[in-house]
């Protein structure tokens, strides 16, 4: 989301400032604030601050791989995810987490996403060797020869770089 709105203007018209915070990074010496600081500078910050976080989105990245006591213990992270917070009031705020951590967590709209099915991976398989079956059916020749090379492929990002392989050999 952050490259396509710095390189293509994604989602431009409805945010001014696209900030992706990773928190894993948030630890016990550092809290939420401290590691915004780090990533956009202090006047950045408290201009953020300042507009109430107007025109900005936020992604607060790894729920999951923040410990839990550190997360009943940071100030700023618990304004942030408060119904009631008016610190950043004004901001887009999406939590990227694994299932199990983000049930604590009130929020206006979950989405969950899933790997490839099935009919998913034969279309991006077909789509990345355009008008050339034979390299397609060796393909799938390969992934059948190899089940758990094949599982992998229900991940997006798994499937894109065992395709790149195969066109890539070397």
């Amino acid at each position: 989301i952050c490259v396509k709105w710095a390189e293509d203007g994604f989602l431009c018209e409805m945010f001014d400032a696209v900030i992706m915070i990773p928190l894993r990074l948030v630890q016990k010496k550092k809290s939420l604030e401290d590691v915004m600081i780090e990533y956009i500078g202090e006047d950045s910050f408290k201009q953020l601050k300042k507009s109430g976080g107007a025109r900005c989105l936020m992604i607060l990245d790894g729920l999951d791989e923040m410990h839990f006591d550190h997360q009943k213990n940071d100030p700023l992270f618990l304004r942030l995810i408060k119904p009631d917070c008016t610190m950043l009031e004004k901001s887009t705020i999406a939590i990227t987490s694994r299932p199990h951590s983000c049930e604590r967590i009130k929020a206006d709209r979950r989405v969950e996403v899933i790997g490839f099915g099935p009919d998913e991976i034969k279309e991006f398989v077909e789509k990345s060797f355009p008008d050339d079956e034979d390299a397609v059916s060796e393909f799938r020749h390969q992934l059948a020869e190899r089940p758990h090379l094949h599982g992998l492929c229900y991940v997006p990002m798994n499937l894109v770089m065992i395709v790149n392989i195969f066109k890539f050999p070397t």
